[in-house]
Parts: C-alpha cells; structure tokens; sequence
C-alpha cells in the first residue's frame, strides 16, 4: 500500500469498500445555484484525491449550457476562500483528470499539483481500458461481450452530442453483460478511447440507450411499467425511480504519479441506483 493514501482511503489491485461510518465526506457549495453536495472521498494522495461525484453536477464550466453548477467553479472558489477542507489538507492547487458528465456518477480524479495532472491526464488518453462504467440500457444485447468500435464527432446543429460518423475520431468501447433484466440489461463498458459521451453515444447507436438518457433516446425508469396491478395514486403524478441518465463511473485505475504503484479506485453507486435496483431485482429478474 502507498504510504502516502490518507486515512479514508484505499489502494490495491482488487480495490475496496468500507463502510459508511468510516467514508470520508466534503461538502462542495454552489451559492449561486444555492446548492450544496455533500461528496464522499473515495481515497487521496499527496498528490491526488478522487470524489464520487454526485448527478446533475458537472465537472466543468459547459460552454453550451452554462447555467449548470460545476464543480471546478465551487472548487476554484473554496480554494480562493480556503474553505474548511482545502485548509486542512493544506491543497493549494487542483485540477480535474477526467471529465464526468452532469449527469454521470461516479470516480472523478483531481490532481493536487501541475506534474501529477500531466502524468494522470496521459494515463487516461493512453488508449487502454483504465476506466468500467455500468450503465443500465434498454433492451438485451444478443451478446454477452462485445465491441463498439465507431467512430464520434458532434451533431451540426447540437454541438453538445455526438453521432456515428465515418469522418469523426477513433472511438471504441468494450461492453459486457453484468445482468439480463425483463426489457433491460445492466452493462459494463469500458472506454479504450475517450471521447465526449462515448460510452453514451455509442450504446445508442446500438439501439440499447442507456436508461433515462433522454438526449439519446432513453426513457426514464418508472415503477409502474416494471410492477403489475400498480396503483397510481389520485391527484398525485407517479415519480420516476431514474429520472437521470443511467450511468456511473464505478472504477478508476491507474500507476500512481509518485511512486508507480497500480492503484485501484472504486465509487460505490448512489442512492438512487440502490433504489431502482431493489424494484429492478424485484420485478424485472429474468427466470
């Protein structure tokens, strides 16, 4: 193990888990969205800490939706404030390796100084399958394990979503079937490339969205399509069980940037997931 991992954390080729009174949290602060998430620290270094990044919270300023909270704007601004948690951990610089969707959950790593993001940052465009997301689609892929390997460039008139085109960039995404699902299937894909909403992309190019992603065709995960006899209640409209898309960002790995030890990285899924999963195992096992 890294003797330089702070308590909370974990290293290790077969990853971790621990339970929840030994998690480690922050609070991230949008006061312009009067908004605040309170984040698990999956585990740090002396030179990197990993957040599970929560839904509807982005990773980066969006040029093309820049209403959105994100989270380097709360972090540049609790660096300038040094709020409670920059403080006492004596960070004086971060910067985020990998890029989380707004929607997407899940493993999200920063580096705490300029050499260690160059060294993280070129593990993750290195064009090897560092990063597993699961992502709950729609339907059942004829395969158990299989390839995507189309290539992705931006919509002309939506640049913010990407299609299969012969002239975009190199794209591939290995996938493998975790669990057959009556009308769903839960998925785990891991990007060889990275690209902007690949693994999204991608999915629904194979006609498998991915649940409740409604810029590429998924619907949201209602408990009245997967329970029979469901009683609707009176003047009360049915709540999705996701109403966001369906994916998450499970585990990260990667050498560390000090001391070239394999470190292996595990974001448990949010409540939500745990939520609609339960209804799932309920009512939508295939016998």
């Amino acid at each position: 193990m890294s003797q330089d991992l702070l308590p909370g954390g974990g290293t290790g080729k077969l990853g971790f888990g621990m339970a929840d009174k030994d998690k480690t949290y922050i609070h991230l602060t949008s006061h312009a969205h009067e908004q605040s998430w309170k984040t698990e620290v999956i585990a740090e270094s002396s030179s990197w800490i990993c957040f599970n990044k929560h839904t509807h919270l982005g990773t980066e300023y969006d040029h093309y939706h820049q209403d959105r909270p994100h989270m380097t704007g709360i972090v540049e601004n609790d660096l300038t404030r040094e709020a409670g948690w920059i403080k006492e951990r004596g960070i004086t610089w971060l910067a985020p390796v990998n890029t989380l969707d707004f929607e997407t959950t899940g493993a999200c790593l920063w580096a705490k100084n300029e050499v260690a993001a160059e060294k993280l940052k070129n593990v993750f465009h290195s064009e090897q399958p560092n990063r597993i997301y699961q992502a709950l689609i729609h339907g059942c892929p004829e395969e158990d394990v299989f390839e995507i390997d189309l290539k992705l460039a931006p919509r002309p008139f939506q640049q913010w979503l990407m299609k299969a085109d012969k002239t975009g960039k190199k794209s591939v995404t290995q996938c493998e079937t975790i669990e057959r699902l009556k009308a769903y299937t839960l998925l785990q894909c891991k990007p060889v490339t990275e690209r902007h909403h690949q693994v999204r992309a991608h999915l629904a190019c194979r006609k498998h969205p991915v649940v409740a992603d409604a810029s590429y065709g998924g619907d949201v995960l209602m408990l009245s399509e997967l329970k029979r006899n469901y009683r609707f209640k009176k003047d009360r409209p049915e709540k999705p069980l996701l109403d966001r898309a369906a994916i998450h960002l499970e585990q990260l790995q990667f050498p560390d940037p000090d001391t070239g030890e394999e470190i292996c990285l595990k974001a448990p899924m949010h409540r939500d997931w745990e939520v609609a999963f339960k209804y799932l195992k309920q009512y939508a096992v295939v016998h």
